[in-house]
């Protein structure tokens, strides 16, 4: 469901109502109007536990969450392999440790996806170790990217219970990450 100008105005009215009178409890003014204003009231659903019958995830807002998913555990995975083993991945992905690291979305035309990063990482205090990261602005289209690689990760990440990724499979997201035209 998504509030009417009204409704949108009311809250917004009431967060300066709120912040004027010092209210310090378990709302986050601040969060709420960002939220109201941007128009992401996902964000509130996972602050607050408020669900409406209708609320779900948007799109976007899944991809992040698995995107972030994605590259702590490539990033915590190659901090932890050998020098042997990290050679290995650097045999096979040319400068692999910096391609371990989230590059961040486009400044303009993934904005949607910047938005989820922020809230995620810096309100909702998701994804702790990309704070310095989150805000990172790719300077290019990287949504596809993502998807293809993540869609390389998902089966992997399905058995990483108790354990981080094998060289071989960090290779085989990594790879994913160039365009299947742009493969040798």
């Amino acid at each position: 469901m998504q509030p009417t100008v009204i409704e949108q105005l009311t809250v917004q009215m009431l967060c300066e109502i709120y912040k004027k009178l010092g209210i310090n409890d378990s709302f986050d003014p601040d969060l709420v109007s960002s939220a109201v204003a941007s128009n992401d009231l996902w964000v509130l659903d996972w602050a607050y536990d408020i669900r409406d019958e209708h609320s779900h995830n948007p799109h976007h807002v899944t991809a992040v969450v698995d995107t972030l998913d994605m590259y702590s555990f490539l990033q915590d995975s190659f901090e932890r392999l050998s020098p042997a083993e990290q050679a290995i991945v650097e045999g096979q992905v040319p400068r692999a440790s910096s391609q371990i690291q989230f590059r961040g979305y486009d400044g303009n035309n993934e904005h949607d996806h910047r938005r989820a990063v922020r809230y995620l990482v810096n309100d909702l205090d998701r994804f702790e170790s990309m704070k310095d990261v989150a805000t990172l602005n790719s300077h290019s289209p990287v949504v596809e990217m993502y998807a293809r690689m993540y869609g390389v990760f998902e089966p992997i990440r399905a058995g990483l219970i108790n354990r981080l990724m094998t060289p071989l499979e960090i290779v085989s997201v990594l790879q994913a990450a160039t365009h299947p035209n742009n493969r040798p």
